[in-house]
């Protein structure tokens, strides 16, 4: 059974791993102004981050930020208005994806953002067209830096297996 935090009805208090409820009037056994709440382990602690912003990190790299609107036993989340944050260098860039369903497998790091430090950014904000710009060009750096490094391993007689070669091990 979940009792919810409410103005009318008082103020939470956690002790262990148990959560109680002071409400006022209420009688119970242990109290008369105590209602034991049980603490529920895993995503339905995450109950009470219903309608905050939250920072998603997924496995594929890319960083979410968006309200939390809904979370099930798999940690499958939906956020909303959500945007996809891009980081190159000191910049960044913020591209509206709206409503947005993450499966929870795909979830590496899930973290409420402090709205009080979220404008003390020492990043520099950049529009949409230079930040995918940014990425292109860090990309493809990547990319050459990688092809130099696998011709200095070919030149000295090595090889390295093909990264979709491990996975039939």
């Amino acid at each position: 059974m979940f009792l919810y935090k409410s103005a009318a009805a008082g103020a939470a208090v956690e002790e262990g791993s148990h959560r109680f409820l002071r409400v006022s009037g209420f009688s119970s056994s242990s109290s008369p102004h105590v209602c034991r709440m049980n603490y529920m382990p895993g995503t339905a602690s995450l109950i009470e981050d219903i309608d905050k912003k939250h920072l998603v990190l997924l496995r594929d790299g890319r960083t979410l930020i968006g309200i939390l609107r809904s979370i099930d036993q798999f940690a499958n989340l939906v956020l909303h208005q959500t945007v996809e944050r891009i980081h190159v260098g000191k910049k960044f860039g913020d591209i509206p994806r709206g409503i947005f369903v993450v499966r929870g497998e795909n979830v590496v790091l899930l973290g409420e953002v402090d709205l009080d430090k979220e404008c003390d950014q020492i990043l520099q904000r950049v529009s949409i067209e230079e930040i995918l710009q940014e990425q292109r060009v860090e990309q493809q750096a990547k990319q050459e830096s990688e092809k130099r490094k696998l011709q200095a391993v070919k030149e000295r007689g090595l090889s390295i297996p093909k990264a979709d070669a491990l996975d039939d091990f």
